[in-house]
């Protein structure tokens, strides 16, 4: 079977809702010199028609690995000239070297879309800087020793699958961005609305009502609003209810508006060290106790580094029907408490088998930690853009999935390739947003449907099962155009 990690996987998280994910290193202290070079190339190899006049000035809300991306690809795909970037972390925040942000799979799906965005260059630091996974061990109850998956995406696709941290991965898409990008922190997380202001400039405003980022004047009609903040995503309130504004009775629900709560909890970190001799090198380590309650997960993330992840299970009582959440009378605001209940949690499933993971929580930085709730989006479309088409989503914003394949940063990344190709292809934002539309959202579909179809398969015992990561993995944007 080609890709075994990635087709098991895609059944052993979808069962568990596991995100792999990790976090840390790398500074955004520069950005490449190169930057006009990058974009010459890109035109050479990828253009295929005249530049678009549709776009000449985008906001981007959300400066996370989506945010970056498409601001990278709208400068070198589709050759925007002024671009701003709402971030709300601070300044000190965006460059700290460790400690940041969760932890991204590539695939070759979302190493061909970093190629796009910012060519050969781009692609191989970023492999570089990561590990290639050359197979995964898995331990299933009742097993004494793991079973060894080799992964063979490299061979069967061209290129590897690879772990990288966050930070290295975004500091990356922010070197490809020109001084000329405009980023703005402590910005972007009190929006409420947008508009088109009388002298024709394009707003995007607060609670109060008070323009937060705004374009020129007579801008509007050449300018976008790219929503790329997140699962829980304000620009997704906009899109789905065809309002231009959150109302104040419905401004506490945005948290949970067309999100589903999957019922786990997963909490995450990386930690400078390896796991050690006695693991296989470049393989990662994965362990599900009986019934699905909690799952852990370990593995290389380049430069000395290993990500680890655990998912735990909402507990529900048969008899009451009553559900608790791991931490939940305790709250989340003390990671020090947090990491100590976590080895308690380890420690109760009372197995050897997971020591690997324990050993990486107790060298973890509690401060580092990351915790999140499992949700999913519950409608992906019909549109990303709003009618008017002043607004358009991207990453997590536009198809909020589960970490269960590890698939939200490829996506993202193609999302972004793609969003800037369809700008630059067609002539007016209407035409190339509804094309970027019904690329993303029918392959979002598909996927869901292709993982589901394979989960149900497996969980009866089948085996002949379809190899989902085959179909991943082929996506590339120059035989997409």
């Amino acid at each position: 079977m080609g890709s075994c990690i990635l087709s098991f996987n895609c059944y052993i998280y979808t069962t568990i809702m596991l995100s792999t994910l990790l976090s840390s290193a790398s500074a955004f202290t520069k950005r490449h010199t190169s930057v006009a070079v990058v974009r010459s190339r890109l035109s050479n190899r990828l253009s295929s028609t005249t530049a678009s006049e549709g776009v000449d000035q985008v906001i981007v809300v959300g400066g996370g690995i989506a945010g970056l991306a498409t601001a990278a690809a709208l400068q070198n795909i589709a050759n925007v000239p002024k671009i701003q970037v709402l971030e709300k972390s601070s300044h000190d925040s965006f460059f700290q070297k460790e400690g940041i942000g969760a932890g991204v799979q590539l695939g070759p799906n979302g190493l061909r879309a970093l190629r796009a965005i910012g060519g050969e260059e781009l692609m191989q630091r970023v492999i570089d800087s990561g590990s290639i996974l050359k197979g995964n061990a898995i331990y299933l109850p009742g097993m004494s020793d793991p079973m060894m998956q080799p992964d063979t995406t490299e061979e069967d696709s061209g290129l590897p699958q690879v772990f990288v941290r966050w930070s290295v991965l975004r500091s990356n898409l922010n070197d490809l961005l020109a001084p000329a990008v405009d980023i703005q922190f402590n910005a972007g997380s009190d929006i409420c609305g947008y508009e088109v202001a009388g002298d024709g400039s394009l707003n995007i405003l607060s609670e109060s009502g008070a323009a937060i980022a705004s374009t020129p004047p007579a801008s509007a009609p050449t300018s976008l609003i790219v929503g790329a903040d997140g699962a829980v995503s304000k620009c997704r309130y906009w899109i789905q209810t065809g309002q231009s504004d959150i109302p104040a009775t419905e401004r506490e629900k945005v948290d949970t508006f067309d999100l589903v709560d999957t019922g786990r909890i997963n909490l995450k970190a990386v930690v400078p060290k390896s796991l050690g001799d006695s693991f296989e090198e470049g393989h990662t380590y994965s362990y599900f106790a009986p019934g699905g309650g909690v799952a852990c997960f370990a593995g290389p993330a380049g430069d000395g580094h290993t990500y680890w992840a655990i998912s735990i299970a909402d507990e529900k009582d048969e008899e009451t029907g009553q559900v608790t959440q791991f931490m939940a009378n305790k709250g989340q605001s003390d990671l020090n408490e947090v990491k100590l209940a976590l080895l308690d949690k380890i420690s109760s499933l009372d197995t050897d088998t997971v020591k690997f993971a324990s050993d990486m929580i107790e060298a973890t930085d509690p401060e580092t930690i990351y915790a999140t709730r499992s949700k999913e989006a519950q409608n992906i479309g019909p549109s990303l853009a709003t009618n008017d088409g002043k607004v358009v989503l991207v990453g997590d914003a536009a198809h909020a999935m589960s970490g269960a394949y590890g698939q939200n940063p490829n996506f993202a990344l193609e999302g972004a390739a793609e969003l800037a190709t369809c700008i630059r292809n067609n002539g007016s934002i209407e035409s190339a947003l509804q094309k970027y539309s019904s690329m993303r959202v029918g392959r979002c579909f598909e996927m869901q449907k292709r993982s589901a179809e394979r989960a149900a398969k497996a969980m009866k015992g089948g085996k002949d099962l379809e190899d989902v990561s085959a179909w991943i993995h082929k996506w590339d944007i120059e035989k997409n155009e």
